[in-house]
């Protein structure tokens, strides 16, 4: 059974791990002298190791290390208020309460959506007992959202709250109120804060490995240019490799803590969500936005795959934007992306053409233009799918499908909702198939265990799990018969 409480452990328990091997690295940087040459001023000294005299001196160097961290704190604190600056200075970015100094940042026809965002956001807000000093809806075709509250004191505390406009014309407004819900957790639990002081030793680890790195590759270059020793050339860059690969292995053990850490923190945030709106509301806006996700994803894909039959590089971010224009904000199926990616990528490319070079074509003729192309695109994409199908490397969209579980199928009424039996079927399927995931490019990223988000599968059950424990345990217990049954019978046969 897993409980609040222990999720709300299991998060601590992560930091703190995380946490003490941080600083027992920064101990360990600290201590640690490497040199071309014997320190005869260390209390401890090593042979020499592959070209460099290890020496330690306990406690030496404290106070200028305490600076250092102290330095560090700042120069990170800096550094998010630029990269804060730079992501609410950018156009697309507007803050709709309250009204800026220069006026009405919004358009005229963005009026509706506006005051319907402020008043999910006022309502909720209410209901979580936190006031939200500003509202912001930024103007993006991929659904996303987050929270900034980086001093939570009674006075000085100013959470923000960001929505993209893909998140309200994609999800109902109940639904929205489940991703309002989410973003204020976060800013009640803290987790801005606590995401800025863990990241303070991490940045200090990062310059201090790269300070080391340094002073590796000044003696690779000294044997080489100076004393013209290969011997010490060699043991010296066996070295650096070996420094490489023991930070790696603790980078990775170490950030595995901090990972899970924010894993537990999305599922407490989505605790608090489910309780203030209801769980089959944000178990549904989960998937929503995970399929438009997907949709988008799917879309980028393609275009990159046209984009390489003439020998191009990777479309440009502008490019890109430009087809996100054109590509409907409302669509949800990642098979029409498929359709209709070549007629958006042609489109753009005439569009673009036109632009740069002042040609005027006519709407008629270019419609016919790119309807002559697009069925010999559509099948010569299928045709390569169909060769990749062949091979094992590749995951084509077929793959794909075989390991996902389409939550639509369960959708018996169409509504694009899933009610309640709707979802207990939908929960059925997903605990029979453990191996399988709800969205295809949850498959093609990071595996969870590097990843700083659930997927979206596991948030869907623990959720389900939390707020339905007596449906999910039956679940389990008829799938736990029923492998028991097959297996019995297998083995009598």
């Amino acid at each position: 059974m897993v409980s609040i409480r222990r999720i709300r452990t299991y998060r601590f328990f992560n930091a703190t791990i995380f946490f003490l091997l941080t600083l027992l690295q920064m101990i360990i940087v600290s201590w640690i002298s490497i040199s071309q040459e014997p320190n005869e001023g260390s209390e401890f000294s090593f042979a020499k190791i592959l070209g460099f005299y290890i020496s330690i001196n306990p406690f030496s160097e404290l106070r200028f290390t305490a600076v250092l961290v102290i330095l560090t704190g700042g120069l990170q604190i800096l550094l998010l208020a630029f990269l804060v600056n730079v992501v609410f200075s950018n156009k697309n970015m507007i803050q709709i309460y309250p009204l800026p100094k220069g006026g009405m940042a919004h358009l005229p026809e963005e009026e509706q959506l506006v005051n319907k965002t402020i008043n999910i956001v006022s309502n909720v807000a209410t209901q979580a007992k936190i006031r939200v000093k500003k509202i912001f809806v930024y103007r993006k075709s991929v659904p996303n959202a987050f929270s900034l509250d980086l001093i939570p004191l009674p006075l000085l505390r100013r959470p923000y709250i960001v929505l993209n406009t893909n998140v309200l014309e994609i999800l109902s407004d109940k639904e929205i109120e489940a991703v309002v819900a989410h973003e204020l957790a976060h800013v009640k639990h803290g987790d801005s804060l606590f995401r800025l002081i863990l990241s303070i030793p991490r940045l200090f680890l990062n310059l201090a490995y790269l300070f080391i790195y340094l002073q590796v590759l000044t003696g690779i270059q000294n044997a080489l240019f100076e004393t013209f020793n290969l011997i010490d050339a060699v043991e010296r860059t066996l070295f650096l490799g070996l420094i490489y690969l023991v930070v790696a292995i603790l980078t990775k053990i170490t950030l595995r803590f901090l990972y899970t850490a924010n894993r537990q923190a999305e599922f407490l945030s989505d605790y608090f969500a489910a309780q203030l709106v209801g769980s089959g509301i944000l178990i549904n806006s989960l998937i929503h936005l995970g399929q438009r996700s997907e949709t988008m994803q799917i879309l980028s894909h393609e275009i990159e795959w046209l984009n390489s039959l003439a020998g191009e590089k990777k479309p440009s971010a502008d490019f890109m934007r430009g087809i996100n224009y054109r590509f409907p904000r409302t669509q949800l199926n990642e098979d029409v992306a498929r359709e209709i990616a070549p007629r958006i990528f042609l489109e753009e490319k005439i569009h673009r053409l036109m632009t740069a070079y002042g040609l005027s074509i006519d709407q008629t003729y270019r419609d016919q233009l790119i309807s002559q192309a697009v069925p010999s695109l559509l099948e010569k994409r299928s045709e390569f799918f169909k060769s990749m199908d062949e091979t094992k490397e590749i995951l084509t969209p077929s793959k794909l499908k075989e390991q996902t579980i389409d939550w639509r199928i369960f959708d018996s009424d169409e509504s694009y909702y899933l009610e309640e039996t709707e979802l207990d079927n939908f929960i059925i399927t997903l605990l029979s198939h453990p191996q399988k995931m709800v969205f295809e490019h949850e498959i093609l990223q990071t595996p969870e265990k590097d990843s700083d988000h659930p997927n979206f599968r596991t948030r869907i059950l623990q959720i389900y799990q939390i707020f339905h424990p007596d449906n999910y345990n039956k679940i389990l217990n008829q799938i736990l018969n029923q492998t028991t049954g097959n297996t019995l019978t297998n083995t009598s046969e």
